[in-house]
């Protein structure tokens, strides 16, 4: 398997970090910041794989796509990696170009199922393809603990949770100024980051209050955002205690 070569292009640190460490652990592997970046790198290598972010700056995902068929490159498959697409959007990738598409948040079971079946051209099982991804009302979702630690050791693990935190406070840091600002757009912007990565992560009360943000925003509800915000900010203070105290963390 690790003569398999996989591109993972995607412009959030904390996401690719996570991709890498699943990615990693069997097939090679490179990685492309942007859609830029992915276009110059399939230019010059023949990767097996690529995994295309769709929402990046500069070049989007559909437009990297289009630029890596257009020069002949990138005859291998590839798969779009978006937010919460459903089964009533595939048409729509399918169209574009793409091979499939796998649904953030991820999951890691079904995320390296996904590429394994890619790379050995196996039919697509449309079975699970339907199914919403149920999120639990939970602080944390300890199976996708238990998933990613089939791959990586506890204090890898343990250094993905802390990364999320990090960039989590700073982007929130961000909200408040943007707020101050009355620039709403990027506080849309950013809480969706931040559900996106909590979400993957299974941090789940934090991606609803991140969910419950950016919705706000695209609903141009303006005035409610302050609230959602300090919501957003107190389960971030609690998944950091969590992680503090529970055990599983423990290396």
């Amino acid at each position: 398997m690790k003569s398999k070569s996989v591109l993972i292009v995607e412009d959030n640190d904390l996401n690719r970090r996570f991709f890498e460490n699943l990615v990693g652990q069997i097939w090679n592997y490179e990685t492309a910041l942007n859609g830029r970046e992915a276009i110059d790198k399939a230019s010059n290598k023949a990767f097996d794989l690529i995994l295309m972010d769709i929402q990046m700056p500069e070049i989007d995902g559909i437009n990297a796509l289009k630029k890596i068929r257009a020069k002949g490159q990138g005859k291998c498959p590839i798969i779009a990696v978006t937010a919460f697409a459903d089964e009533s959007d595939r048409t729509t990738f399918m169209n574009e170009g793409f091979d499939d598409f796998i649904t953030k948040p991820i999951r890691p079971k079904e995320f390296l199922k996904k590429i394994k079946d890619a790379l050995e051209d196996k039919p697509k099982d449309k079975t699970n393809e339907s199914k919403n991804l149920i999120i639990k009302s939970i602080i944390f979702d300890k199976s996708v603990f238990e998933q990613l630690k089939k791959y990586n050791k506890t204090e890898t693990i343990q250094q993905i949770y802390q990364d999320f935190l990090e960039e989590a406070k700073a982007l929130l840091e961000d909200c408040k100024k943007a707020i101050l600002e009355g620039n709403h757009s990027e506080v849309t912007r950013k809480s969706h980051i931040i559900k996106g990565n909590a979400g993957t992560l299974g941090i789940n009360l934090v991606f609803f209050a991140a969910t419950e943000t950016e919705a706000l925003g695209r609903k141009e509800e303006f005035e409610k955002m302050p609230a959602a915000l300090l919501k957003l900010e107190k389960e971030i203070e609690t998944f950091q205690k969590y992680l503090e105290e529970e055990i599983i963390f423990k290396p």
